[in-house]
């Protein structure tokens, strides 16, 4: 009966095994084991009280039994992180056995949560002075690991490994000794002689054969190409290692016997009988593929997998992911459906409602059938981080935030074993309502619990963690704090290597930002040699080196980045821009012509193209394509600039109006449109209408500088000294400047009343504290604003990856706009504002005006409009 419990239970008929288990504990209410099952059953079902019931009724007729006493504690501890009660429940089960391995785990794990190692380290010690287990020597590994303790860790695991008494404990240890001499210790040969014996102590080790298959890529080279290629190879030799090889065979869907042995395809169909225990192997060589884009191979790889283990619900899971990506709807739900018959899992299941939310059976979305699919894999599996993340991100999108916001938090407080999916999806959500504060510290405290759970095991989470580190150094970038961005990133490489393309470009983008290029080219160089497919990498190194004037290192930077990605948008423009100045008109047009054969839907290409003609003369040519851009999309206030001044430049000024008007209703948070706005209202005398069109700009970006300026000139026109004392007391707050000393906006005699002691008192630490919070309050707001506007084009799928794109071409394309504004040619200039991908407008915008004044204004600091919505860190295959 109680086999027949265990099995419903995995079928998901959970009912129906709580009540098979109620009636065995009818039988023998001194059934310790019935009690467990029941409690832990219970506990899955999201009846905390009723598993709490039963542990409590177990513990009485069983007062003896130390696995409940302990099963128990660790329920309590999994509801109040730490709390008395969960204590007491360890004090309990130590009075039963003191030495108890498990008790002694469970109970150090609480005291490591709550920063007590001493503690931690006593327990562990103490449980293995009776008894060598994996879980305990892993554990105490990884605190000495985490204190930096490299050779006690080294020597505990050569002392232990030996005395385990199970193969697949000896091999979790040899991998958690691999990771520590490879990691840590640098040396790669021990950690593959390590992995070898693994393997010898069980050749059918999918866990060995994987990790040394990782480990022959990471030493295989720099690039992630090549690390997959020898990953691939290694796979395979280990995969003929322990199949038999048949004399022919045929695929599965009907193709031809296949006699070469070279491919990876034709070698996997040749397996006809292994000794390993799943198909994790097969696994593996699909993700390969999948990485590559190669669908069909990843296909064919997956089925014959299913050959031999068509009991292996990963594999269906998998085989559902690679039907997705090739279009067949039909055929991803049926794997996932096979997959949930043989063993409902939690990744399944999430992969199942997110097929439901993009391609649901019925026209319309049944959000309430994915919703209870989000809540069956958490009661699956409680502590899988990505099902938290895709149901709170799943709730953001239908704008029900606080809802999402009660997810995360579930997620927080389950103490997930993949605690980077949690809080990244949690930050994304703050970030995205403007509440900067909060995104911050929950990326800080998501690296902080990544790190803990990383320190002692190869482990595809750590690649997820990642996008923590890279989120919030481009957090830092963009509330103007390259120091501490650098430190994020440079940290983010010393914990993950340097394997990471994105934090090597975000680390180069950092020293970029400080006017350290000479340190920003050898990132750079790192971060394409990483991923040579990384083309934001190359389209911001090719920037930096044409504004510095090398023309023709940025033109072969350009290429290549275009070879290896032609699809990238930006890179066209990036490319046609350089030719334009260079003066070659002709080939501009060309590669302007290429890149929207390439990107059809990167309007700012057309923008550009757009403002090339104006310059050229060509009005028609120009208000064609302006059109053709603002028909593809009307939300780009830039493409509404470009329009107007084409409309002025032909002289139809009161079109000029109509458009800025317009432009303001599809792009209300574009501040330059405001800007431009209020300039043709003061030109055509109508001041009252321009001051509140100014100020209405100021409310959207209080720190957008050029407003600023242009507010000033017109309150010094109309000798409004009230006005400009207001002005000046509001800039002083959202700017580092001594207000608008030194600005030319009428100030200087407002300024010159200050005294020293004020300026002193205004750069102290309290005010430094002010302006961050006013920075983070601003780029909260335009991150807000950003939500239900922002468009990301269906290449970005990791995080931040649009900021990487934009922020260093902004920086990188500064010292073009100033140059642009100083020849006072408003065509130049314009030619630069349309680039909309390359360069901050704002800083345009200002620029461009300061040039027809004596004095300029007041610099903003350098933020971004939203961060992009990364793609939703999914579970592995």
């Amino acid at each position: 009966m109680f086999q027949q419990a265990k099995r419903l239970e995995r079928q998901g008929q959970w009912r129906k095994a709580s009540s098979l288990l109620n009636d065995i504990l009818a039988l023998d209410a001194t059934d310790a084991h019935s009690y467990l099952a029941l409690a832990k059953l219970e506990a899955r079902r999201n009846r905390i009280q009723e598993a709490a019931r039963v542990f409590e009724r177990g513990t009485v007729a069983c007062p003896q039994s130390i696995h409940l006493w302990q099963a128990w504690a660790v329920h309590e501890d999994s509801q109040s992180q730490g709390g008395p009660k969960a204590r007491e429940l360890y004090e309990r089960a130590f009075h039963i056995d003191p030495y108890n391995p498990y008790v002694c785990h469970a109970y150090g794990l609480l005291e490591r949560r709550g920063q007590n190692f001493q503690a931690a380290q006593e327990l562990w010690e103490r449980a293995l002075e009776k008894k060598s287990t994996a879980a305990l020597v892993c554990s105490l590994g990884e605190l000495w690991i985490g204190q930096q303790r490299y050779e006690q860790a080294r020597a505990l695991y050569d002392l232990h490994v030996a005395k385990l008494t199970t193969r697949r404990e000896q091999v979790e240890v040899y991998l958690a000794y691999a990771w520590l001499e490879e990691r840590y210790l640098r040396n790669v040969a021990r950690a593959r002689d390590l992995l070898q014996a693994a393997l010898h102590v069980d050749p059918s080790s999918s866990w060995a054969q994987v990790a040394l298959a990782r480990l022959e890529g990471r030493r295989s080279g720099g690039q992630s190409n090549h690390r997959e290629a020898q990953e691939e190879v290694t796979l395979q030799r280990l995969t003929k290692d322990n199949f038999i090889p048949s004399t022919t065979s045929t695929d599965k869907a009907g193709q031809q016997p296949l006699k070469s042995k070279k491919s990876l395809a034709q070698s996997t169909r040749r397996i006809e009988k292994t000794n390993c225990h799943d198909g994790r192997v097969f696994n593996a060589l699909a993700k390969i593929q999948v990485k590559a884009r190669k669908y069909d191979k990843a296909r064919r790889i997956l089925r014959e997998g299913l050959q031999h283990y068509s009991r292996d619900f990963s594999l269906w899971q998998a085989a559902g992911k690679v039907e997705e990506r090739l279009g067949n709807v039909t055929g991803a739900r049926s794997c996932y459906a096979t997959s949930l018959c043989i063993q409902p899992s939690a990744p399944t299941l999430v992969a199942y409602a997110l097929l439901e939310l993009k391609h649901p059976v019925e026209k319309r979305v049944n959000f309430s059938r994915c919703q209870g699919l989000f809540e069956e894999a958490l009661l699956v599996d409680p502590r899988h981080g990505p099902a938290y993340n895709s149901y709170g991100n799943a709730l953001l999108k239908r704008g029900q935030v606080d809802a999402a916001r009660a997810i995360f938090e579930r997620g927080v407080q389950a103490n997930c074993s993949d605690a980077a999916s949690v809080f990244h999806g949690y930050a994304k959500l703050e970030l995205s309502m403007g509440n900067v504060s909060r995104g911050r510290q929950l990326l800080q405290q998501g690296l902080e619990q990544a790190r803990w759970q990383h320190l002692g095991m190869d482990s595809p989470h750590r690649d997820r963690a990642r996008f923590l580190a890279h989120t919030l150094g481009m957090l830092e970038l963009n509330s103007d704090n390259p120091l501490e961005a650098r430190r994020v990133f440079m940290d983010g490489l010393r914990r993950y290597g340097n394997s990471s393309s994105q934090l090597l470009l975000g680390a180069a983008m950092s020293e970029m930002k400080l006017g350290n290029e000479d340190s920003a080219r050898p990132l750079y160089e790192k971060a394409v040699a990483v991923n040579p497919r990384h083309a934001q990498a190359w389209q911001v190194w090719g920037v930096m080196e044409m504004r510095a004037g090398r023309w023709d290192d940025a033109q072969t930077l350009f290429q290549c980045g275009l070879r290896s990605n032609p699809k990238h948008g930006a890179l066209w423009l990036a490319y046609a821009t350089l030719e334009g100045r260079k003066g070659h008109a002709q080939v501009s047009r060309t590669l302007f012509t290429k890149g929207l054969q390439h990107a059809p839907n990167h309007t700012p290409l057309l923008q550009a193209w757009a403002s090339l003609e104006l310059r050229q003369g060509n009005w028609s040519a120009a208000r064609l394509l302006i059109t053709q851009a603002l028909t593809r999309d009307k939300h780009n206030g830039s493409g509404w600039l470009v329009a107007a001044e084409i409309e002025k430049r032909t002289g139809n000024n009161g079109l000029v109006l109509l458009l800025l008007l317009r432009g303001l209703e599809c792009a209300p948070n574009c501040v330059e449109l405001y800007r431009a706005l209020g300039d043709a209202l003061l030109s055509a005398g109508k001041i009252q209408e321009a001051r509140e069109i100014y100020e209405r700009g100021m409310d959207i970006d209080p720190q957008y500088a050029t407003l600023y300026h242009s507010l000033a000139q017109l309150e010094a026109q109309v000798f409004n000294l009230e006005g400009l004392s207001k002005l000046n007391k509001k800039a002083a707050i959202h700017f580092q400047t001594d207000k608008f000393g030194g600005s030319g906006m009428g100030a200087t005699a407002i300024n010159s009343q200050k005294s020293e002691k004020d300026r002193t008192n205004r750069r102290s630490n309290d005010s430094d504290k002010e302006r961050r919070t006013s920075a983070d309050g601003v780029l909260g707001q335009k991150l807000k604003m950003g939500r239900s506007r922002t468009r990301v084009p269906p290449e970005v799928t990791a995080l931040a990856q649009r900021i990487v794109e934009e922020e260093v071409e902004e920086n990188a394309e500064a010292r073009r706009v100033r140059n642009a504004a100083t020849t006072e040619d408003p065509v130049a200039f314009l030619e630069c504002l349309s680039s909309a991908s390359l360069m901050d407008n704002e800083l345009l915008l200002g620029d461009f005006l300061s040039s027809l004044d004596d004095d300029g204004p007041c610099r903003r600091r350098h933020n971004k409009d939203d961060l992009d919505e990364s793609s939703n860190v999914q579970s592995d295959a």
